[in-house]
Parts: structure tokens; C-alpha cells; sequence
């Protein structure tokens, strides 16, 4: 047996008695007031008795109402509840440092969608049983664990996270592949503390972010996430960002891809994967990159150079982006013809025939279109063939691996059907001369890396 599910019983247990002790002792009552009476009549009786069954009756039915809304586990797991989980984090909280982990159950829909719902509830309870008993078995023997939503459990432990670090690593190793009743079952954890900040919502984003971006960030935790999320709004108002200009080759004449960062008080960069998510949370990423694009448009002049500017899929989407970016030829008449939007998407969008049209309208006005992660995301090769593209850039994970044949293989094919979509191709991440040549032979148009040439700053353009 779980320790939620010991909890869960002394829950009901105390529930009852709370429930039932009224019962009993105004039944003891009305008995005893019925008998110690010198004079008691048999309609005085019944009436007493009418009376005392009606309140019983009510107390059974408060008890039965009272109980469901009293849930402290849910049904298929027996895990704490959200609320009830968190109501005791609170609690523990205000008194010392917690560590806060989130082990999630990675392909749960894949195990639905093969395997049926009632095999991936199976998953499930057998996962919760091996997180308890291998806490168990480290001696933490009173595990707070709930189901947050999906195959999301989310558990805390008291002290900081440097303290349980190497056991959830050790969790990783035993379990992070795992078949059980020949169902495979991939687990992924990622673990912050208290530190961060005191407020619960915050720390359950923070860590989703983590899970999403699969990336350590400690060396950027200069401040918490109340305080970070500050130093965030504030860059975005004063504009505070830093652009880097990255060389892509080989045209006629230079193109530069562009990175951002933002500049918190202290004048340290705040990374992409640190501002990103907070600006999506607060719905405030078309505002940077509204601004982003405005200063790459001011750039441009009569030279001749292209810039390269990622923009979220949503952001160039969105109604406001789209009159900024229409308007913004009005002002920098030479930046038309220069500048390149670049987004990535890992789901298709459902509105395609809308999409369609307005990027059609962003090239019309004096935009390239460009698409990442070919060969990475399905969605990239998707849109190739229903949006007209300017530039398509290849996965990171093909030049990781490009001197393996069966990648080479993929690429030229990849290669060949951008080239007959109209697009021309490029690929990053190139650190040396024997895969600098290797990609030439492959003919792929663009090229870029540490061995092409460094970031650059917008002095040094």
C-alpha cells in the first residue's frame, strides 16, 4: 500500500468519526431524555423517535455528499489530488526549503492510442507503485505524490534539490526505459526547490519549462523566478536586447542569420530558453519580436545583405504582427527584399488556407519565408509543400550525424524535394573543413557554423 493511500484512509476514518459522532451522541441524548423522564407517553415517543430518525437520515446523506466532495485521491491512480497535493506543499513550504519534481510518463498517449486507455491506467499504477517503492527503499518512506494532469506526477521532498539530484538520476537509470507487461514505458523527471521562488504556480511552470527545453540552466540562476520574470518585463519595456549576427555562405553578397538575447540590470544575457517561455506565459512574445524586427529593418541600408529574423509561428500569424511587419516598408523603404522570416512548428496548423494567404501577402510586401527543422519536424516538410518558401534549413540533427551514410542519404533526398518546392537549403552547426566539404558536395545552398565564422555583434556588421 502506497503512503497516499494509507493517507487517503485515515482521511476517511477521521471523516467518519466527524461525521458519525454527532449522530451517536444525539441519539445517546434524545434516549436518555426519553427514559430519565418520569412521565413519557407513547405519542411523545414516536415523535421523538420520528424526529431522531429525520436527523439520522439528513447526517447519512451529509456524510455521502460531504465524502465525494472530500476526495483527497483521485480514482485511477490513488495518488493525492491537485488541490489536496498542493494544499499540503503550501503548508510544508512557509516552513523550509522543498524540492519539487515532475516524473512524467513520456509516451502515454502513444501506450493509449496501441494499447487502449485501461492499459494505459495499468501504466500508470504500476509506474506510481515503482516510484514509491524505490523511494522506499531510499528510506523516504512517506512519498507526497499526485497526479497533476495526464501522465504528469508531480511529488516533493523536503531540502534542497542538490540533495536528491543523484537519486532521481539513479531513478532515471533504473526506470527511464522500462517494459511492463510488454508494454514499453519511457519516464522522464526534472527537479527545482524552493529557492526559485515561494510561489507554487511559478514553480510548476518553471519546472514544465525545464521538462520542455531538456536543458540545465543553472549557471543562468542569477535571481528567482519571481525576480526573473521582472528582469524580463523590465528588458521588454526598456528594450534591452542584444542581437548577435551569425554569417551564413555562400551568396553574392553577405547574409546573417540573427540570435537575441535580453539584458537584464545587472547587464548579463538573459538566453533565449529563460525568456521564451515566460514571454509565451505572459503572451507578451510578439511585442520582442515586433521590436526585433523593427531594429533589423532600420539595419538594412544600400548595401547589399540579407538578414535572417526568427518569428514564433503564432506571432506570424497574429493580426498585430502582420500590420507591424506590412507598415514597416513605410518607414524602411530600403529593408524590402532583405529580410527573411524564419519559424518553426511542431504542430500543423488548422487554419492552413488562412496561413497560406497571409503568408503569401508577407512575401507580396518584400519578405522571404524561410522553415527550420526540415527532416526534424513532420510539420516543416508539410508546409513545404502547401506554403511557397524562400529558404529551408535542416534539422541540427542531420549535420550532428552527416558523416553517418544513412544520413547522407536522407539529406539528399530531403535536399532534392526542397530544391523541386522551389526552396533553396541550409544547414548549420559546421565546425570543420572535412564537413564544410562534405555539405558542399551534397549541394546544399546556405552554410554556417564556428568554421564559416563567428557571431558578430552589431558593431562589428
Amino acid at each position: 500500500m502506497t503512503y497516499t493511500e494509507q493517507k487517503e484512509r485515515e482521511h476517511r476514518f477521521a471523516l467518519a468519526l466527524r461525521m458519525g459522532l454527532p449522530i451517536f451522541f444525539l441519539s445517546a441524548v434524545t434516549l436518555s431524555a426519553l427514559f430519565t423522564q418520569t412521565y413519557t407517553t407513547f405519542t411523545s415517543l414516536i415523535i421523538l423517535s420520528i424526529a431522531l430518525l429525520g436527523v439520522m437520515v439528513y447526517f447519512i446523506f451529509y456524510l455521502i455528499y460531504q465524502s465525494s466532495q472530500e476526495n483527497i485521491t483521485e480514482t485511477i491512480t490513488h495518488t493525492f489530488t491537485p488541490e489536496y497535493f498542493f494544499r499540503l506543499f503550501s503548508k510544508v513550504l512557509s516552513k523550509n526549503t522543498q524540492t519539487l519534481v515532475l516524473i512524467t510518463v513520456e509516451n502515454l498517449w502513444s501506450i493509449n492510442e496501441r494499447y487502449g486507455v485501461k492499459n494505459g491506467d495499468t501504466a500508470l499504477r504500476n509506474t506510481v507503485m515503482k516510484l514509491d517503492q524505490f523511494f522506499h527503499d531510499k528510506k523516504i518512506e512517506k512519498l507526497p505524490i499526485c497526479r497533476f494532469k495526464g501522465g504528469d506526477f508531480l511529488l516533493f521532498l523536503p531540502g534542497e534539490k542538490e540533495k536528491y539530484s543523484s537519486l532521481i538520476e539513479l531513478l532515471l537509470s533504473k526506470y527511464q526505459h522500462h517494459v511492463e507487461n510488454e508494454i514499453e514505458i519511457r519516464l522522464e523527471a526534472v527537479i527545482l526547490d524552493s529557492r526559485l521562488s515561494d510561489n507554487v504556480d511559478l514553480l510548476v511552470s518553471r519546472l514544465y519549462e525545464l521538462h520542455n527545453d531538456r536543458i540545465s540552466s543553472e549557471k543562468e540562476e542569477f535571481y528567482s523566478i519571481n525576480q526573473l520574470e521582472n528582469e524580463i518585463i523590465e528588458a521588454l519595456d526598456e528594450k534591452r536586447f542584444s542581437i548577435g549576427f551569425w554569417p551564413v555562405c555562400c551568396e553574392t553578397h553577405p547574409i546573417y542569420d540573427t540570435t537575441v538575447k535580453l539584458i537584464d540590470s545587472q547587464g548579463r544575457f538573459i538566453h533565449q530558453s529563460r525568456y521564451i517561455p515566460v514571454l509565451n506565459r505572459l503572451n507578451k512574445m510578439r511585442l520582442l519580436e515586433s521590436d526585433v524586427l523593427k531594429t533589423i529593418a532600420a539595419l538594412c541600408d544600400e548595401r547589399e545583405r540579407d538578414f535572417i529574423v526568427t518569428i514564433s509561428s503564432v506571432t506570424l500569424r497574429n493580426p498585430h504582427f502582420f500590420e507591424h511587419a506590412m507598415t514597416l516598408f513605410e518607414r524602411f523603404p530600403l529593408a524590402r527584399n532583405k529580410m527573411t522570416l524564419m519559424f518553426e512548428e511542431k504542430e500543423y496548423c488548422h487554419q492552413l488556407e488562412r496561413f497560406v494567404h497571409q503568408i503569401s501577402h508577407y512575401r507580396r510586401a518584400g519578405y522571404k519565408i524561410a522553415l527550420d527543422r526540415l527532416g526534424g519536424y513532420h510539420t516543416t516538410l508539410l508546409y513545404l509543400k502547401e506554403l511557397e518558401v524562400d529558404i529551408v534549413r535542416f534539422d541540427p540533427l542531420y549535420t550532428r550525424h552527416i558523416k553517418e551514410a544513412g544520413y547522407q542519404n536522407i539529406i539528399q533526398g530531403l535536399n532534392l524535394s526542397a530544391h523541386l518546392c522551389g526552396a533553396k537549403t541550409w544547414i548549420s552547426m559546421i565546425e570543420d573543413e572535412y564537413t564544410d566539404n562534405l555539405v558542399q558536395s551534397l549541394k546544399i545552398n546556405y552554410r554556417q557554423g564556428n568554421y564559416l565564422g563567428r557571431i558578430l555583434t552589431m558593431d562589428q556588421i
